[in-house]
């Protein structure tokens, strides 16, 4: 008779700008994609010491000299020395290579075994990546992040070591966990059944197009036969595009717009605050990036999901709807883009002429990680396992 032993289902989805960590004990959690180092920390607490702030943490691999502060609330509390974020931005093996991802991915699962109160667990571990990074042709990306994450790590959280085994880790191409997580839904708030609901992806042919800080990853899916989808080419036009609009304009940095674009004030004015300067009022220079970064992301989807198609001499796409996800949704004006894909010469009426041609699906910001979390369970992985 086999032994059960008792494990934990984490999801990760780390991306450019935001990393979204998963469990059932935490929830959903949140936090930049970003590390502070640990000499910047004594000026970015206003009357407190910094082991003091919720949901704020320093952090150090094992045999590490060198912490760094990392957690929810290093938008707010670290946005003073937001120029000294260290980030892991890149595209194809070179990121996953990267130290800053690497030390972001394990800090992310100590954030959550922080608050597991289990010693030493034993973790499941879902995350996905962009399809061509997932078919990689030179086969180095998976083993790369499987030598990552599998096994024993020791990480020092606020100078106490949390230790954690990874067992077993499932990779995913990334568009499947948005799918599943619009497919899928919890029957309580214990998060102990799921129900199917796939009545809006059955029976159709449709792309997908995730937003996201460093690119735009897109694919073409029949139903839900994942096996046959096809992964269009990554662009690299990605929010930090819109980004570039404005910061060649003024001395900030992407994360100072990153934290403006998130957070207008309550007139709905973009507004930086900047140390021994007087605020910087954005709106306009806002309002025209987003126009401009709406019409790239047509025309993106123009010659993602129509031109080639014309190309071939076809009698029009035979695509039945475009869904849009990923965090760079928020920037971008809905209806200006819905506007531009009907004035298009490349994309066919019959596509434009459909009820609801294109749609932002729920949550586009966390529906990955709400995905591979639901995928983990039902692959019966972590406590899940029965």
């Amino acid at each position: 008779m086999g032994i059960n032993i008792k494990k934990t289902l984490i999801a990760l989805d780390l991306g450019n700008n935001q990393v979204k960590v998963k469990s059932k004990k935490t929830g959903l959690i949140v936090m930049p994609s970003a590390l502070l180092e640990n000499k910047y920390g004594p000026t970015l607490y206003l009357g407190g010491e910094p082991d003091n702030i919720p949901s704020l943490y320093r952090l150090r691999l094992d045999k590490e000299e060198k912490a760094y502060y990392f957690g929810e609330t290093l938008a707010s509390w670290g946005k003073s020395n937001v120029n000294h974020w260290e980030r892991s931005i890149g595209f194809k093996l070179k990121r996953y290579q990267g130290k800053t991802f690497q030390m972001i991915a394990l800090f992310s699962i100590a954030r959550v075994v922080k608050e597991l109160e289990i010693r030493n667990p034993i973790l499941d571990l879902v995350t996905g990546l962009p399809s061509k990074d997932f078919q990689d042709e030179t086969k180095e990306i998976l083993p790369t992040l499987r030598k990552l994450f599998k096994g024993r790590h020791t990480i020092y959280v606020d100078d106490v070591p949390i230790s954690f085994e990874i067992a077993e880790v499932k990779f995913y191409p990334q568009y499947i966990g948005t799918v599943v997580d619009n497919s899928y839904r919890w029957t309580d708030h214990h998060l102990t059944e799921l129900r199917e609901n796939f009545s809006e992806f059955m029976n159709i042919r449709y792309g997908i197009m995730d937003i996201g800080g460093g690119t735009i990853l897109s694919d073409i899916v029949d139903g839900l036969n994942f096996n046959l989808s096809t992964a269009k080419p990554d662009s690299k036009n990605g929010a930090h595009r819109l980004f570039n609009h404005i910061i060649k304009e003024y001395s900030v940095s992407s994360s100072q717009v990153d934290l403006m674009l998130r957070n207008p004030n309550e007139d709905g004015k973009y507004i930086i605050n900047q140390k021994g300067m007087s605020p910087i009022d954005l709106t306009d220079k806002v309002l025209e990036a987003k126009a401009l970064y709406t019409t790239k992301v047509a025309k993106e989807m123009e010659k993602t999901f129509f031109e080639e198609d014309l190309s071939a001499e076809s009698d029009g796409i035979n695509l039945d709807k475009i869904f849009l996800t990923g965090g760079g949704t928020y920037i971008i004006d809905f209806e200006q883009l819905k506007n531009e894909l009907q004035n298009s010469y490349v994309v066919p009426d019959q596509f434009t002429e459909q009820q609801n041609f294109i749609e932002i699906l729920k949550h586009p910001e966390t529906s990955n990680v709400e995905g591979y979390f639901k995928l983990g369970a039902v692959s019966h992985l972590g406590e899940f396992i029965n």
